[in-house]
C-alpha cells in the first residue's frame, strides 16, 4: 500500500511596504524562516510581497520591478535551497519595456517558473500588462499546484483549468482591499476572498491556500482574513484576523482531492462535464442573452 500523500502548508500574513525592495526582501525571508521552522513544506507570501501594492506611477512600478533572474528571486531560491522548501511569492516582474503582477514558484532546485495574473484589478492597469503566461501547475513535492493570484478567484474558468491540468493545491498570492466593500468583514470575521476561496474549493475539490496582507498603504486597506481552505469548502485554517500578522500552518491530505471529486457513486467532478455546452465561454455566442 502505498503512503499517504501530505504536504504541510503556510499562508503568511503580514504587511510589505510600498518600494522598500531591500526592507520586503529582508521581511520576507524572516516569514519563510519563521514558517520552514514551523513544518511547512509549501510556504505562501503575498501578492507583490517584494514590492508593495499602491504604485503612484508608472515609473514607480518601474522602479520596483525586477526580472525573474533578480535579487529577490534568486534570494528566495537561495532560502528554498537552504531550507528545503517550496515557495510561492508576488513580485512586480519586469520583462524588457513590460511589466506584470507575477508569482514566482520556487524550490529546493531553483525557480520553477511564474505565473503572471490574467485579472487585473482596478489601478493595477495601470501599472501591469495582463498576464499571458496561461494558467501553470507544477510539480511540489508530492503534489501538483496551480496558482491564481487575488482577482484572478472571481473567475471559475481559471480555477477549473488548473483543475483540468491537474492541480490539487491552489496557492493565491493576495492582496485584498477594503475600499470596495462595505463592510469589508461580515458578523463572522469572513471577507469576500474567503468566499472565494470556498468556492473555489468546492467547486474544483481542490485545497486553496490563500496569503493576504494586512495594513494600509496610501489610503488603501487591507483585510487580512488569509485562509485555508479543503476540498470539500471545509475552512481548515483561519480566516486570519483583519489588521495583525499570523501565520497558517496546515497538514494537507491530499488523497482528500480524489476522494472529494467522488461525489456520489455515479458523480465525479470532472467525468460529469459537459464541454459541448460550455462553447459560449469560447466563442461568445449568446453573451447577453437570459
Amino acid at each position: 500500500m502505498s503512503p499517504t500523500r501530505r504536504l504541510t502548508a503556510a499562508a503568511c500574513q503580514y504587511a510589505p511596504s510600498i518600494g522598500d525592495l531591500l526592507g520586503n526582501r529582508l521581511l520576507a525571508e524572516l516569514w519563510i524562516r519563521r514558517a520552514a521552522e514551523a513544518g511547512a513544506e509549501l510556504i505562501v507570501l503575498p501578492e507583490l510581497a517584494a514590492s508593495g501594492y499602491t504604485f503612484q506611477s508608472p515609473e514607480e512600478a518601474a522602479a520596483c520591478s525586477e526580472g525573474r533572474d533578480g535579487p529577490t528571486v534568486s534570494r528566495w531560491a537561495d532560502l528554498c535551497r537552504e531550507l528545503d522548501v517550496h515557495l510561492v511569492a508576488g513580485f512586480a516582474e519586469a520583462d524588457g519595456d513590460r511589466r506584470f503582477n507575477s508569482a514566482a514558484v520556487v524550490g529546493p532546485a531553483g525557480l520553477l517558473g511564474v505565473y503572471r495574473k490574467a485579472h487585473l484589478f482596478n489601478d493595477e492597469k495601470t501599472f501591469f500588462e495582463p498576464g499571458d503566461s496561461g494558467f501553470l501547475v507544477f510539480d511540489v513535492g508530492p503534489c501538483r499546484l496551480g496558482v491564481l493570484i487575488c482577482y484572478d478567484l472571481w473567475f471559475p474558468e481559471a480555477a477549473r483549468v488548473l483543475t483540468l491540468r491537474g492541480a490539487e493545491v491552489v496557492a493565491v498570492p493576495t492582496n485584498w482591499v477594503a475600499n470596495f466593500r462595505s463592510p469589508a468583514v461580515d458578523a463572522r470575521g469572513w471577507t469576500m476572498g474567503d468566499y472565494a476561496s470556498v468556492g473555489v474549493a468546492t467547486q474544483d475539490q481542490v485545497f486553496v491556500v490563500a496569503a493576504d496582507r494586512i495594513g494600509s498603504e496610501r489610503g488603501v486597506d487591507f483585510v487580512g482574513c488569509s485562509c485555508a481552505v479543503a476540498p470539500n469548502g471545509a475552512m481548515l485554517a483561519g480566516p486570519a484576523t483583519v489588521d495583525e500578522e499570523q501565520l497558517l500552518v496546515v497538514e494537507l491530505n491530499l488523497e482528500w482531492v480524489d476522494r472529494a471529486r467522488q461525489r456520489t457513486p455515479r458523480n465525479h467532478t470532472l467525468g460529469d462535464r459537459r464541454p459541448e455546452l460550455y462553447l459560449p465561454l469560447i466563442d461568445g455566442q449568446g453573451v447577453g442573452n437570459c
